[in-house]
């Protein structure tokens, strides 16, 4: 009896796992988009080794998939956790306070009304981002009044729409 390996077993979603590729059709028709298919094979196969001790080979035959197609799911997750150290929500303001003090300091016409004109909000909005003027206190349900205090960091879209407004790239601002 021969056994074609190049098609070893099918997913719920009905598409064939190769040995040749690591992704299946869905994959390849929505290249931007992620696959629910592969990611859910993907946290199984991770769930059958790191959690349930299996070896690849017997995840391999647990999940009806050749050996290479788990070991590259597994690949994918390593690499998902080793990207996952990058991946930043918030980024520290001080490198665009600085340059907007400095181009302020070269062209007066610059303005942190300017500046929220671009970007739809108001200029204290923007003095608040920038880490140049306190934000509102804060009165609780208890009646404690927190002082306003002074932003350290914002989030990696209003940094990015900052630097644009300024006149940079976000990839030039350190940590945007």
């Amino acid at each position: 009896m021969h056994i074609d390996v190049s098609v070893y077993g099918q997913s719920s979603a009905g598409v064939y796992a190769t040995t040749d590729s690591a992704r299946c059709e869905w994959c390849i028709a929505h290249p931007s988009r992620p696959c629910p298919a592969c990611n859910a094979r993907r946290r199984r196969a991770v769930r059958l080794v790191e959690a349930d001790g299996l070896s690849v080979e017997e995840a391999a035959h647990e999940m009806c998939l050749p050996i290479k197609r788990v070991e590259r799911l597994l690949e994918a997750e390593a690499d998902r956790r080793a990207l996952a150290q990058y991946r930043q929500t918030r980024v520290a303001n001080a490198p665009l306070r600085e340059r907007f003090l400095a181009r302020r300091g070269s062209d007066p016409s610059l303005t942190a009304a300017g500046i929220a004109r671009q970007l739809d909000t108001s200029p204290i909005q923007v003095e608040r981002w920038l880490g140049l003027r306190s934000t509102a206190s804060k009165t609780d349900k208890r009646g404690r009044t927190y002082p306003g205090r002074i932003l350290a960091t914002i989030g990696v879209e209003t940094a990015g729409r900052l630097a644009r407004a300024l006149g940079y790239a976000p990839c030039e601002v350190e940590g945007c």
